[in-house]
């Protein structure tokens, strides 16, 4: 089972969705939602899940974004609303978005720290209906003191055997597997690397699944900025199975100017690759396709987008024939 861990960002949400939508969200994955702001895109995705009767897990307590803020925002503007209808609709609003996030398909997941490992030990959580991630090893004292108290419905951990063989239950290696670099342009220095070989190794040593932040990586950045150059990252299978990254670059990258030209020469380079005609042609490779032939730019975020979807398919497939 494959686990990928996102940020509520909107083309991150649309990216589930639209897989969704072309049933190519696969039953081996189960997306991980650190949610980063309270807003309609957020809780429209949670109910596309709820349609589909798929699971989603959603962080309870989000260490990165201003989703905390926008709930409370919203609730002081109900508050301050003298216009009764206003109010209402509100109001209604704030419901519905409860009644999202308690429903079934909904998991709850949190973010290990003192104050989560105290409300499951003192029985404020029900440990059995949640998922607790670990991102380091500074928990790893609670479980090997706890043990079987702290076993919930899938426990997250790095890539230790040390801190797997204190955890009790279902374990999913979590690790940060992409090498992400500081501009744009560095990545013409190392245009293919290695990504992960986990969704080959997790059963043989003992996990349920495995987890990762697909070609974001874990650092979380609010906004970005215009880069001098345009970079394309495409996921596939080497020699061995084993998943590497491709990152196709632009070439005129002296200025930020004519990010579409940028996009037009990186995509010219994906399309000359050695391997272009034998990768799977997913949803997301496709859509990339299809904005160059028609000559369009669909911004650095949705380019983001594209190469998420064409991992998350192209691995969900692997894991339904493997499984």
């Amino acid at each position: 089972m494959y686990f990928p861990y996102l940020r509520g960002r909107q083309n991150e949400l649309l990216c589930l969705r639209e897989l969704l939508e072309v049933d190519r969200l696969y039953s081996t994955i189960i997306p991980i939602i650190e949610p980063v702001r309270c807003n309609s895109t957020f809780f429209t995705t949670l109910k596309k899940f709820i349609e589909a009767d798929r699971k989603i897990i959603i962080i309870k307590n989000p260490k990165v974004g201003k989703f905390r803020s926008d709930y409370e925002e919203l609730k002081k503007k109900i508050e301050d609303e003298t216009n009764e209808v206003k109010k209402k609709k509100l109001e209604e609003t704030l419901i519905n978005y409860k009644e999202l996030l308690n429903n079934s398909h909904i998991i709850s997941g949190y973010l290990c720290d003192d104050k989560v490992i105290s409300q499951c030990l003192d029985g404020k959580k029900n440990v059995k209906d949640i998922v607790l991630i670990n991102t380091g090893i500074d928990t790893f004292g609670y479980y090997e003191e706890y043990g079987s108290k702290l076993e919930a419905v899938y426990t997250f951990i790095p890539k230790d055997e040390d801190f797997k063989d204190e955890v009790f239950g279902e374990t999913v290696i979590l690790e940060d597997v992409y090498v992400k670099a500081k501009r744009n342009v560095d990545y013409i220095e190392s245009p293919d690397e290695l990504f992960s070989r986990n969704h080959l190794v997790y059963r043989k040593r003992g996990y349920v699944g495995f987890s990762d932040y697909s070609i974001v990586g874990d650092a979380y950045e609010e906004s970005g900025f215009a880069p001098l150059a345009v970079a394309i990252h495409i996921l596939y299978f080497g020699q061995k199975s084993e998943l590497r990254v491709h990152h196709f670059v632009s070439e005129s990258n002296e200025n930020i100017s004519d990010p579409a030209r940028k996009f037009a020469e990186a995509m010219q380079n994906l399309l000359s690759w050695e391997n272009f005609d034998i990768i799977p042609k997913t949803k997301g490779l496709q859509n990339l396709l299809d904005y160059y032939s028609n000559g369009k730019f669909p911004g650095l975020g949705v380019i983001k987008k594209c190469s998420i979807m064409h991992h998350l398919e192209l691995i969900g497939k692997y894991l339904e024939v493997d499984e």
